[in-house]
């Protein structure tokens, strides 16, 4: 069956989709990058509704122009929240490197991101584009359209959310983004914070050595060195945390399952 042999509740439903669609890839890493061109963007959001259009059971029944307006809503908010579920991990290793950056000397020094446009700390900048790499080199991509096609299934296309159970899942991993970043950057941190104190004690013994021009360099080469040793557990933690039987995957498709549900 072709475009032009669909009924007016098919379109309905390819506009829901597709608004579902729009709103993933608004909030969802790599594409919601400034660098990824707008027409690329709806391009690529018109083509996977029309391949998930077809394959969606069901139809949708629409009474009015209010119903199909809050219908309409309902699914930019559903791909958002997606979106902003998966994105929330990058964004852990993010406040990782913030967090490495003051203990480092760093605080002070921004770079310009190109994805976001803004500025943000050395060693974040640099923890997101290896987080981006593990993202990619996993598929990441893929299992996030795939979790995009199960999603419909947990929550048909103009189903009754229950948006009350699904925030409090939502404020749980927006915690849980805190804590992850701050359970990668400890060890770091708690050595550089050793290192501190060990420069403390110096000085209280020999009066003479002059802190600031020791302690800074000394923390920033360790702090590269400490990078350098755990870049490679990082990034296979990483890439097992974002591959497809990843938990962040379990923990989005039980959001929308929630979220369908009620439960």
């Amino acid at each position: 069956m072709t475009i032009l042999d669909w009924t007016e509740q098919a379109f309905i439903l390819f506009l829901l989709v597709t608004l579902r669609i729009t709103g993933l890839l608004t909030t969802a890493p790599v594409f919601q990058s400034r660098n990824l061109p707008v027409l690329v963007r709806l391009g690529l959001t018109f083509f996977i509704s029309l391949v998930l259009t077809p394959v969606i059971p069901g139809t949708v029944g629409v009474s009015s122009l209010p119903v199909l307006g809050l219908l309409a809503l309902q699914e930019i908010l559903v791909g958002l929240v997606m979106g902003f579920m998966v994105n929330m991990a990058l964004a852990a290793v993010q406040v990782a490197g913030q967090l490495i950056d003051v203990p480092m000397g760093f605080g002070m020094v921004n770079v310009l991101d190109p994805q976001l446009g803004i500025r943000m700390p050395v060693i974040g900048q640099l923890q997101q584009i290896i987080a981006l790499w593990a993202f990619l080199l996993v598929d990441g991509h893929h299992v996030l359209f795939r979790a995009l096609a199960e999603s419909y299934r947990l929550l048909p296309v103009g189903g009754t959310p229950f948006f009350f159970h699904g925030t409090a899942l939502v404020v749980r991993g927006f915690s849980a983004m805190f804590l992850l970043g701050f359970t990668i950057a400890l060890p770091i941190v708690g050595v550089l914070f050793l290192t501190s104190i060990g420069l403390g004690i110096l000085v209280r013994l020999i009066p003479q050595v002059n802190v600031f021009m020791v302690g800074y360099p000394l923390k920033i080469l360790l702090g590269f060195i400490l990078l350098w040793l755990s870049m490679a557990v990082f990034c296979r933690w990483f890439a097992g945390y974002l591959s497809g039987s990843g938990e962040i995957w379990r923990e989005l498709l039980r959001l929308i399952s929630v979220i369908g549900k009620g439960q």
